[in-house]
Parts: structure tokens; sequence; C-alpha cells
């Protein structure tokens, strides 16, 4: 009795192990709840808001806001960092099809802010890792400089 009862139990705990862990292996696919057209036309608001909320938003569609990409780029310019480091990185989660954005992320390695820097390395690297530079960028470089230096590493 006690050996069949044992059995159920590691059999039982197994499959909990088994079904806890199916999902963590999956990345997760594009939201198709995302109405790409309606973000496209919030990336041209004048509402900053309503701007940096489409750029999250497209960024959970993954490849399917592919259709965003110019519109993207335009906010690559803007003069708000927050609103150029939340369209690199829906750049990002686009992926390889955002390709035609390489250029005008590579132009922003010399911006003056460093989360802009850090999240256009990390677009880059998504869309083509090729398309990072192979020099250091001088203000990310500084920045883990003065981390080392505070004592954070």
């Amino acid at each position: 009795m006690k050996t069949s009862l044992r059995f159920l139990f590691f059999i039982g705990l197994s499959i909990l192990i088994a079904v806890s862990f199916a999902g963590c292996s999956k990345e997760a696919g594009p939201d198709k709840s995302v109405d790409v057209s309606a973000m496209i036309t919030a990336l041209k608001s004048p509402d900053k808001d309503a701007r940096e909320n489409a750029c999250v938003e497209l960024a959970k569609a993954k490849e399917s806001a592919a259709p965003a990409v110019t519109g993207l780029i335009e906010l690559l310019k803007h003069s708000e960092p927050e609103t150029r480091r939340l369209a690199a990185y829906a750049l990002q989660e686009i992926g390889p099809k955002a390709a035609a954005a390489i250029p005008a992320l590579q132009e922003l390695l010399n911006d003056s802010e460093r989360t802009v820097i850090t999240q256009v390395i990390n677009s880059l690297r998504s869309i083509d890792p090729k398309s990072v530079p192979a020099e250091n960028v001088p203000n990310v470089e500084l920045n883990l400089s003065s981390a080392i230096n505070v004592g954070a590493f």
C-alpha cells in the first residue's frame, strides 16, 4: 500500500512539474489584438502619451507591426529622449523586419542620452547583429566605467 501511494505521489508530482514548465521555454508571440493601423496613426499624435503608448503597443505586436517601421523611424528624430527610446524599443521587438531602420538607429549611437544609446544597441542586435559597431560607444563605456568606480560591480 505504501509503495503504491509513493508511486502515485511521484507520478502526480512529475505531472505537476511538467505542466508548470510547459510554457516556460516558449517566447511570447505577437499580440494579435493590437490595432496596428490605429497605432501608426497614434505615432503622429501631438500628445506625448499617445505616441509613447503607441510605441509600446506596437512592440507587443512584434513582427506584425512591420508596417509601422516608417513611422517609428520618424520618432527616432523626436526631441523627447523617452520617445526616441520607445521607438527604438518597438523596432527591436519587430526584429529583422525593421531592417530599414538600421541607418537611423546607427545615427542615434551618438545620442546625448545613455538610455537611448543602450536601447539602440539592443535594437540593432535584434534587427541585425552585424549592424552593431565593433568599436566602443563612448557614452555607454563611460556609463559602465562610472558604475565600476562607484562600486556597483
